[in-house]
């Protein structure tokens, strides 16, 4: 705890107070232990602290460690605790740009330096059972890239990155908690998009520029009259959070509880007067079908069933009570097929749906949908078009430049806890009502005090940390020890799958209940990230796992950051060196995925056209796709050992502990080099045409 006081008064020193912005003391907290470490990062005078998976790091030169930080020399330490299950021995590795050093139980144990050539140390030392105190560090001078990767290995194991879930720290750590609730300041400040009312200029970089969120868009006004009820409307610009808890959407209106304000059916008015009604529904027989994708694609995992009971849901899911008040048939089935086309920074990914998915998706959620709300005032239209223009809607919803509220330095300047930072009424006034939490306030009061300037850049791995939180990733992959929301819900998806009549045409591959979405643990280590980006917007020309129902979906606005930035979080750059294809090795590597005299991957794999010969629980992916979508290193350690990377793989081990594998007629066993000519091979199978 003594570290941890030092760290707090080492950042009070360091952080200056933005103006008159006053911001509550964290309060006390007792120590909760967490998985991963403690990561202190230091540059330019100042100190940054978050939590970290892993010992891994990827800094460009000429990028900031961290949003809040300069560019240019720094530091970073790890600090926490490795434990082990039982008094063993370990082997200790690093790949070292830059200079690092690993102390375990007060024992220096590594120590390297590497240039623009990353340098490889290691050590074998004796860990005890249970936690081990474990400190880290990792310098940069910063006319490089730098980079840092621990590795361990035993008898047991072949080298690995050493995996988060072997790591501990105090998760109610005062420093920690302090940077977390900036960083929650910041998400917050571009989210709600403060900077479309309040001028900016000189404080905020300009869209496009610094923190990626910055230039989050609206829904735009397009037709809304074709796509929305009237009634649902003026309920949703009256209270949306008492629809959609969370929303990023304020109350602009205050009036009286319970009622809907005659200025928010007004504007309902007008916009619904933007385009005529469309109410052609879909045919009601097709929403058992419906029901069925709702589970298969994974829907299920974001939003709970229209007809339940959100308050009782324990996964926080998105609800859909409202869905048929809010949406006229044809116009939700055309979102369903591209939801980002009036929205790009929607977080409903796009699954590409056919006509007949998207039609029996709607006859589902417009079947089965009960919320109704009740007729509101009668709305005038022309007074409508005019609160559009002087309310603000149009700032977020059409960019147009703020020009009536205090300016943002200004506004910070005197306190922000006035307006839409207030948490009473009456000093709220006229200003939108964000229905901000306390803890939301202070977060975003911290992060007014830090200073502005972490808007101008960004930080890639903070990034792709922040949307796997805001796409709830976690909904369909598990990661760490963290399980899916999907594999939990198996009752909910047997109950729809199962109410769906059989068709003529079964369903594509298996229930979603029997499958599993890949981990995410190692995402960043394992694919390359080219081949990611293009996964994640869903541009991939071909479907991965055909035999899924599941697909993964397309998130078009963040697929490059989240490529990039989980490459840099497990210490890769986004460069892959890859060694040229030689012809011996590959034709010994052919051999070795034979079924005579080789480990008969073809049974479950396919080659290009060639398909498995004899699949039985658990198909592969077909090798004509691992050349580019895999990294090396990754390959290597998951062919030794399947169920270190993924304990519910059916992937079998033929790897023994030795490295050695029956098959002793070629490369004399040894499973490395056996691998190794099986990666030449699979540079020589045709990858799908693009």
């Amino acid at each position: 705890m003594k570290l941890s006081a030092a760290v707090a008064v080492l950042a009070a020193a360091v952080l200056p107070a933005f103006g008159q912005v006053k911001v509550p003391p964290l309060a006390d907290a007792p120590a909760k232990a967490a998985p991963g470490l403690i990561l202190s990062m230091r540059a330019g005078g100042k100190l940054d602290t978050r939590a970290a998976r892993l010992v891994t790091l990827y800094v460009p030169k000429g990028e900031p460690i961290s949003p809040f930080l300069p560019v240019g020399p720094f530091t970073a330490t790890w600090l926490g605790e490795i434990n082990s299950t039982l008094r063993a021995e370990y082997t200790f590795a690093a790949e070292i740009k830059g200079v690092f050093k690993l102390s375990i139980n007060g024992e220096e144990i590594l120590e390297g330096a590497g240039d623009t050539t990353a340098q490889t140390v290691n050590k074998t030392v004796q860990l005890k059972k249970g936690g081990n105190a474990l400190v880290a560090e990792f310098s940069s001078d910063g006319t490089s890239d730098a980079s840092i990767q621990l590795k361990w290995w035993a008898k047991e194991f072949p080298p690995e990155p050493v995996p988060p879930g072997v790591f501990a720290h105090n998760g109610n750590d005062a420093s920690l908690r302090a940077g977390d609730r900036v960083r929650e300041g910041r998400m917050l400040f571009a989210q709600l998009r403060c900077a479309a009312c309040h001028d900016g200029a000189g404080t905020v970089p300009p869209r496009g520029e610094g923190m990626h969120e910055l230039a989050q868009d609206a829904p735009v006004f397009d037709e809304l009259g074709s796509k929305y009820h009237e009634a649902f409307l003026a309920h949703w610009i009256n209270d949306p959070h008492a629809i959609r808890p969370r929303s990023l959407m304020p109350r602009v209106f205050a009036g009286e509880p319970g009622k809907v304000d005659p200025r928010a059916a007004d504007l309902a008015a007008y916009l619904v007067s933007l385009g005529a009604p469309d109410e052609t529904k879909p045919a009601p027989e097709n929403a058992a079908l419906g029901g069925a994708l709702f589970a298969n694609l994974g829907c299920i995992a974001c939003h709970s069933a229209p007809d339940a009971d959100h308050s009782k849901d324990e996964h926080d899911r998105v609800p859909l009570g409202h869905v048929r008040a809010k949406w006229q048939g044809t116009a939700l089935r055309e979102f369903l097929k591209n939801p980002q086309k009036n929205y790009q920074f929607i977080r409903m990914p796009h699954f590409r749906l056919n006509d007949e998915e998207a039609e029996r998706l709607t006859a589902f959620l417009l079947e089965t949908a009960k919320q109704e709300f009740p007729a509101p005032p009668k709305g005038d239209a022309a007074k409508g078009a005019q609160l559009l223009a002087s309310t603000g809607c149009l700032n977020c919803h059409a960019g147009v430049p703020p020009t009536t509220q205090p300016k943002l330095a200004d506004t910070i300047k005197a306190g922000w806890d006035t307006g839409c930072m207030a948490s009473d009424p009456l000093k709220r006034g006229n200003a939108p009502d964000f229905v901000l939490t306390p803890p939301q306030r202070e977060a975003l009061l911290a992060f007014a005090e830090r200073g502005l300037d972490s808007l101008k850049q960004d930080c890639a791995v903070e990034f792709a940390e922040r949307q796997v939180k805001n796409l709830r990733c976690n909904a369909c992959h598990a990661r760490d020890a963290a399980p899916s929301v999907w594999s939990q819900l198996e009752g909910e998806m047997m109950a729809l799958t199962s109410a769906a009549p059989s068709t003529d045409t079964p369903p594509e591959g298996t229930p979603a209940a029997a499958t599993t979405a890949p981990p995410l643990t190692w995402v960043g280590e394992k694919l390359q990230p080219a081949w990611m980006e293009q996964v994640i917007a869903g541009s991939t020309p071909y479907k991965p796992r055909p035999w899924t129902t599941a697909r993964m979906p397309g998130f078009v606005t963040w697929a490059k950051g989240l490529a990039v930035g989980h490459s840099f979080a497990h210490g890769f750059p986004l460069t892959i060196e890859r060694t040229p294809t030689d012809a011996a090795k590959a034709k010994i590597g052919e051999q070795l995925i034979g079924e005579t005299g080789g480990f008969n991957c073809v049974q479950c794999h396919g080659v290009g056209e060639r398909a498995p010969t004899a699949v039985f629980e658990a198909p592969g992916i077909n090798f004509m796709y691992s050349a580019e979508r895999l990294r090396y290193d990754h390959y290597l350690r998951w062919v030794l050992f399947p169920q270190r990377v993924d304990p519910d793989t059916k992937m079998p081990r033929f790897a023994n502990d030795e490295g050695h594998t029956p098959l002793t007629e070629h490369l004399e066993g040894k499973a490395d080099e056996q691998f190794n000519a099986i990666w030449h091979y699979l540079h020589t199978v045709a990858a799908p045409q693009k």
